[in-house]
């Protein structure tokens, strides 16, 4: 018997808007407790994360990005299951930047991350991006690592992350040389 978990046919994928930004900051904090317990400070995951994620979703959808995309993915009777965040053309050699891409914890392994970044990908190639696609992953994520490399990411680069929650620890670059890959 087989423990995968279904994604419902019926969830709705539609572009953010303002009013969305507390259901995503409150999915980001969840999604950052499950999945980084042991990558992110336990002060930081027990605490700040929630005020930190709405000071950053409240102002990056009140004032969006003229080059971001923000998608979320929701049940039909409303509640918020993931969001992709993407800046299309955000580095001249790396091409778009996920941002952020992140599934309710109990939504994982349901093929929702895949549907959002499969999106995310087409509304970027139809808005003008260039051709290579790029985003961060902790090393230590290993989850996520094993979902990208699944999808054709590379690893091109290692790096220290910036989030002072974070100490330091190692993130890698994972690149799509192609948009079209997910598209």
């Amino acid at each position: 018997m087989s423990s995968a978990i279904k994604m419902p046919d019926n969830i709705i994928i539609r572009a953010a808007t303002d009013e969305d930004a507390p259901a995503i900051a409150s999915l980001h904090a969840a999604s950052w407790r499950d999945a980084y317990a042991n990558i992110l400070a336990p002060e930081f995951l027990a605490g700040a994360i929630e005020a930190d994620r709405l000071s950053v979703w409240t102002q990056r959808l009140r004032e969006p990005a003229a080059h971001q995309i923000v998608i979320i993915a929701s049940d039909p009777t409303g509640p918020m299951r993931g969001f992709i965040c993407c800046y299309r053309n955000a580095d001249p050699v790396w091409g778009s930047l996920v941002d952020n891409l992140h599934v309710c914890p109990d939504g994982r392994g349901s093929g929702l991350g895949e549907r959002l970044l499969r999106d995310a990908a087409r509304r970027l190639a139809a808005s003008g991006a260039s051709r290579g696609l790029h985003l961060w992953v902790f090393e230590a994520n290993t989850a996520g690592l094993r979902f990208y490399t699944r999808l054709g990411g590379r690893i091109v680069e290692t790096s220290r992350s910036e989030i002072p929650a974070a100490g330091g620890k190692t993130i890698l670059r994972m690149h799509w040389l192609d948009i079209a890959q997910l598209a």
